[in-house]
C-alpha cells in the first residue's frame, strides 16, 4: 500500500499557488500594456504639398507647378 506523504501535498500546494500566481501576473501584464496603435505612416509628398497649400504657405501657381513635378517623378519610378 502507498502512503501519501506531507511532502507530496506541500509540493502540489506550491505548484497550484505558483500556477495561479503566474496567471495573475500574466493578466496584470496584459492590462498594463499600453494599447497598441497602428504604426504611423509617413505622409506622401503630395499630402505635404496639399497641407502647405491649405495652410496658405504657397500660391495656387506654386502648388500646381510642384504637383506637376511630383507627377513627373511618379511616372519615372
Amino acid at each position: 500500500m502507498m502512503m501519501h506523504s506531507a511532502t507530496g501535498a506541500v509540493l502540489w500546494a506550491v505548484t497550484v499557488v505558483a500556477l495561479w500566481g503566474g496567471a495573475v501576473w500574466a493578466a496584470v501584464q496584459l492590462l498594463r500594456r499600453p494599447h497598441r496603435q497602428p504604426p504611423r505612416t509617413m505622409p506622401s509628398p503630395l499630402d505635404i504639398l496639399e497641407r502647405r497649400y491649405a495652410a496658405g504657405d504657397m500660391t495656387r501657381e506654386d502648388f500646381d507647378e510642384a504637383r506637376a513635378r511630383l507627377r513627373e517623378h511618379e511616372l519615372d519610378i
